[in-house]
């Protein structure tokens, strides 16, 4: 299964809410805010599967957009958000859980503004343009060499790292906090551990 949490995803709380700067699908810029993104991922996050996705897919923006060059042609929504026309009027909408302001959609309320999590675990506020609001277990796979953020070569693409093995496998080296075993380092802002995604150590 492919996070799409980024799943694009400051920080709040105990050890805070993940911002995801999302690599692959999300740009690989890496430090963005997972509300704002894309999978995230946020995500920017450009997070364009999941059942976020397939609700937005099925619903309004579809219809609408197969009404014609009239309805929501040049309408461009952020993450999560689907144009739809209501009384004549192109809008961006967005999945429950969320609230449109201006083009992007915002958390609402924030799942994780009432979320505590312990000691070197972070709020993961969403997944798949879902609210979420789970705590996971964080990471440090700063010292692989190749699990970071960027994603300029598309090391990223398939959304799985190999810690000291650019694009390659099994990993050459031990991250210096590594995820339980099944789970990789993604490279979030705080970095979160996510299960067959992310950076893989030794």
């Amino acid at each position: 299964m492919r996070l799409a949490v980024l799943l694009a995803l400051g920080l709040a709380a105990c050890s805070g809410t993940v911002g995801r700067g999302v690599p692959g699908r999300d740009g690989g810029a890496g430090g963005g805010d997972a509300r704002a993104a894309a999978d995230a991922p946020r995500a920017d996050a450009a997070i364009a599967d999941g059942p976020g996705a397939d609700a937005a897919a099925d619903g309004p923006a579809a219809d609408a957009a197969a009404d014609g060059p009239a309805s929501c042609a040049g309408v461009v929504c952020g993450r999560c958000g689907a144009c739809a026309v209501v009384g004549g009027v192109a809008a961006c909408t967005c999945p429950a859980g969320y609230r449109v302001a201006g083009a992007d959609c915002v958390l609402d309320p924030d799942p994780c503004a009432t979320t505590t999590c312990d000691a070197d675990h972070a709020c993961v506020p969403e997944a798949h343009c879902q609210p979420l609001g789970a705590c996971v277990a964080t990471c440090d796979c700063g010292n692989c060499g190749n699990c970071g953020p960027d994603n300029s070569d598309g090391r990223w693409d398939d959304w799985q790292e190999y810690c000291g093995n650019l694009m390659a496998s099994p990993a050459t080296l031990a991250c210096t906090r590594p995820c339980p075993a099944g789970e990789g380092c993604l490279p979030y802002s705080p970095a979160i551990c996510w299960p067959m995604e992310g950076c893989f150590s030794l």
